[in-house]
């Protein structure tokens, strides 16, 4: 049913999340115990900047790429205990985007005044939240033609 799918979707949405905090750990821990390693000779600049100023940079851009790919190794260990299910949340997941691509306000009728509603409807939780999706779609369309 799809209150089964929107509980399953969210179980995996917060698995990918917490998944990003491990990541993220490594990637710091691991750029930061590589840096720590490295000489530091203060005459010598990187891009015209004190080499603890990059060595500090390459810290945060690995601890950022760890974090973006938290949630595909999230998703991957999700998809590995839930074997069964998850075929069918895929099949599911098609049908639902499918849905939203064919309900969803013209982009093009887009405005300051007037923007569009929750586009690729990521924030629906239930089916409550569906329909309450459809109806600010339609609301969306009937101000932008009028």
């Amino acid at each position: 049913s799809w209150e089964d799918y929107f509980k399953l979707r969210r179980s995996r949405r917060i698995r990918e999340r917490i998944s990003s905090i491990p990541t993220t750990i490594a990637g710091v821990g691991l750029s930061s115990a590589y840096f720590a390693s490295l000489e530091v000779d203060p005459t010598l600049t990187y891009f015209g900047m004190d080499p603890l100023l990059v060595y500090g940079a390459g810290v945060v851009a690995s601890g950022f790429g760890g974090f973006l790919v938290g949630p595909l190794f999230g998703n991957g260990l999700w998809s590995l205990f839930n074997r069964n299910l998850a075929n069918k949340i895929n099949i599911r997941d098609r049908q639902f985007y499918e849905r939203i691509k064919k309900h969803r306000s013209d982009p093009s009728l887009n405005s300051f005044r007037n923007p569009v509603p929750d586009f690729y409807g990521e924030k629906i939780k239930s089916v409550s939240d569906y329909r309450s999706w459809l109806r600010k779609q339609r609301e969306h369309r009937r101000k932008a033609t009028f």
